[in-house]
């Protein structure tokens, strides 16, 4: 076995690992909250816990940038470059996370927000905003393994840190109840888990190290440009998933909203399975692209566009084949199985697969701007047609809303790659 395929094979067996816990999550979850809060608690929780994912974006990109760089600085055995680059974006972390948590505190435990009715539920979302603060800071672990060739061991342990944190939910869901418990006890474990994931990021780091002393404002400058379009992205995906759910509390009630994510839970193993194998060729897009430009990485790129295609459009067909099984045995009969509604979100999960290679290699290369604003605007029309739809045909219209935006990304992301093939950056 080559040591391309080894990696990218070590990769993927991290992402299967990464997957299987998030669908063990996804699955156990439900049961668990259910077992100790009704429904529409449940619903509470669940819009909760999506607001902070607005802060994901806090970043403006900066992490997945400088992973980027510092990946095709080290294929070219350029680690003083590689360092001045992990060195800046560190201190923009530092800031960053420091002036967000500064802000957040006072206004979420002092401000009048609409939706925050107690105490409880205002230091269960500050605990949340703190926890993605932490998810970021790990990000810049993930980078190091990244750029030093050892995509697989962060990934591992980037989900034992949702694991953690995950079981730590459940404990303060057991023992005590409320949403503050549930999020503090999340926190705690995930912070140990970052704190020992970057330990291990500075072993065996082929000359990184962690610090500042490298750091540069020309370094950081450099990135600003790309970096302002990843943040794109999260803010995208905070719109058209975190807002969806958003959306369906305001449209239908926070019942409908544990039963909309249902439904979606299932339709988005099939994109995560495709997820799976996209993010296991980031770090060798990226090493390619630095040793050779778009040339090095076509081979490997048409390959695995075609094999996304086939891995996402087939497990859509076999989840709607279970999903009537899957809902009764998950939800113990609570939940009734739509054929229309799950049609339009497994439609939307085949999709979704069809242009995340393509996505994947934009972004592990830099070469994103474009794409990202792409994505906001789709995101943003999906998000005013699932309304309106919404108004009209109900949780229905809202699958639709989905779906089309999703199309509509797709064919703009394939179609950007394949020029980026064409014309070489």
């Amino acid at each position: 076995m080559s040591p391309l395929l080894a990696r990218i094979v070590a990769a993927m067996g991290a992402g299967a690992f990464g997957q299987a816990v998030n669908v063990l999550i996804q699955l156990a979850s439900l049961p668990l909250f259910l077992y100790r809060w009704d429904l529409p608690t449940y619903g509470t929780w669940l819009m909760l816990s999506a607001l902070p994912a607005y802060l994901s974006m806090a970043d403006v990109g900066m992490v997945s940038t400088a992973g980027n760089r510092m990946t095709m600085e080290m294929a070219r055995d350029r680690v003083d470059v590689a360092s001045a680059v992990f060195h800046s974006a560190s201190v923009f972390m530092a800031i960053t996370c420091l002036v967000t948590a500064m802000l957040a505190t006072p206004a979420v435990l002092l401000f009048p927000l609409p939706g925050l009715t107690n105490i409880d539920e205002r230091t269960a979302l500050l605990a949340l905003i703190y926890s993605v603060l932490l998810t970021l800071i790990g990000g810049l672990a993930d980078a190091m393994f990244r750029a030093t060739g050892r995509y697989a061991l962060g990934a591992s342990l980037g989900t034992l840190v949702r694991l953690a944190e995950w079981l730590g939910w459940i404990a303060g869901l057991l023992i005590w109840g409320s949403f503050a418990s549930v999020a503090l006890c999340g926190l705690a474990a995930r912070t140990g888990g970052v704190l020992v994931s970057v330990y291990i990021s500075s072993r065996k780091a082929k000359g990184l190290r962690w610090g500042l002393s490298d750091a540069s404002f020309a370094e950081v400058r450099a990135m600003v440009k790309p970096a302002l379009s990843f943040m794109l992205f999260p803010l995208a995906n905070a719109i058209s998933f975190q807002g969806a759910t958003l959306l369906v509390g305001h449209l239908f009630g926070t019942t409908v909203v544990a039963l909309f994510n249902t439904y979606r839970t299932i339709a988005r193993v099939a994109v995560q399975v495709t997820g799976t194998f996209g993010h296991a060729l980031w770090a060798e897009f990226a090493h390619l692209f630095g040793q050779g430009g778009a040339h090095a990485v076509r081979a490997l790129y048409m390959r695995s566009t075609w094999l996304g295609i086939a891995i996402s459009v087939t497990l859509s067909l076999v989840l709607y084949g279970m999903a009537p099984w899957l809902l009764d045995v998950w939800t113990h009969g609570r939940i009734d199985f739509e054929p229309m509604l799950m049609s339009l979100l497994l439609a939307y999960a085949a999709v979704c697969g069809s242009w995340h290679v393509p996505r994947v290699l934009l972004m592990a290369t830099n070469q994103h701007i474009a794409l990202s604003a792409w994505v906001l605007a789709a995101a943003g029309g999906a998000a005013v047609l699932a309304y309106g739809l919404g108004h009209i045909w109900g949780i229905t219209g809202v699958g639709m809303g989905i779906l089309l935006a999703e199309m509509a990304i797709a064919l703009g992301c394939i179609g950007m790659a394949r020029r980026m093939m064409v014309r070489p950056v």
